[in-house]
């Protein structure tokens, strides 16, 4: 007699980095929040959604503005699907009060300091998250995506950085957080994600991981890259 098992058809959740933003086009924004998409932003969102791969059953939304006007064209092609909006925002780790205001060129030396100092639990200041506590939101959108269930795709509009932390948290989970913090700049530009990137993750039997990218496991977290 044969038996069969009852396999979940996987999930597909697909991560989305926003568009151009007035930041990522070296302007100055008002903060980290209200950070509008470019020109060029706006139209990159629109062929994205023109293109999108698979039906979508669920939005989730960082509550940046970035981020859900990036979402808005394949919202419109889509309006009926439902929307969510989770805590999946951009890693903001200065002090608003010392850096609104200010390009990226002039945060540099202090975005410097806070990668050197190497230490996960320090904060810049009110309004600005400790790399540990940006690893906590990370870790709580895995519990939260790895619960879900679709017979189509979810779309999730977010940012490189939290991104970035979904790969590492994936590839590395038992590393801790000074090491993750130690190496997390270099596997940022490593694996750089360009606006507009997918990253693409399935949901098998409650099991997350990523799809398509094997080649990031030959990151390691002391040693050297062997791709480039």
């Amino acid at each position: 007699m044969t038996e069969t098992t009852d396999v979940q058809q996987p999930t597909r959740i697909l991560l989305i980095r926003h568009g151009q933003s007035v930041a990522n086009a070296g302007g100055i924004p008002p903060d980290h929040i209200i950070n509008p998409l470019t020109e060029l932003g706006h139209a990159q969102a629109k062929a994205f959604a023109d293109t999108f791969p698979c039906t979508p059953t669920l939005f989730l939304l960082s509550p940046y503005l970035r981020a859900q006007q990036t979402s808005v064209p394949l919202r419109q092609r889509y309006p009926e699907v439902p929307i969510e909006e989770w805590p999946i925002q951009e890693f903001h780790y200065l002090n608003p009060a010392r850096h609104n205001g200010t390009s990226e060129e002039q945060q540099m030396p202090h975005i410097l300091e806070f990668w050197e100092r190497d230490d996960p639990s320090y904060s810049d200041g009110p309004g600005a998250e400790s790399f540990s506590d940006f690893l906590s939101r990370a870790r709580d959108a895995l519990k939260r995506l790895a619960q879900l269930k679709s017979d189509g795709c979810i779309a999730v509009f977010t940012h490189g950085l939290f991104m970035q932390a979904i790969r590492l948290l994936l590839l590395f989970p038992n590393a801790t957080d000074r090491q993750l913090m130690s190496n997390f700049r270099r596997f940022h530009f490593v694996n750089f994600i360009e606006n507009l990137e997918v990253v693409e993750l399935e949901v098998i039997n409650g099991q997350l991981r990523m799809v398509g990218q094997q080649h990031l496991t030959s990151f390691t977290l002391q040693g050297e890259t062997s791709h480039a």
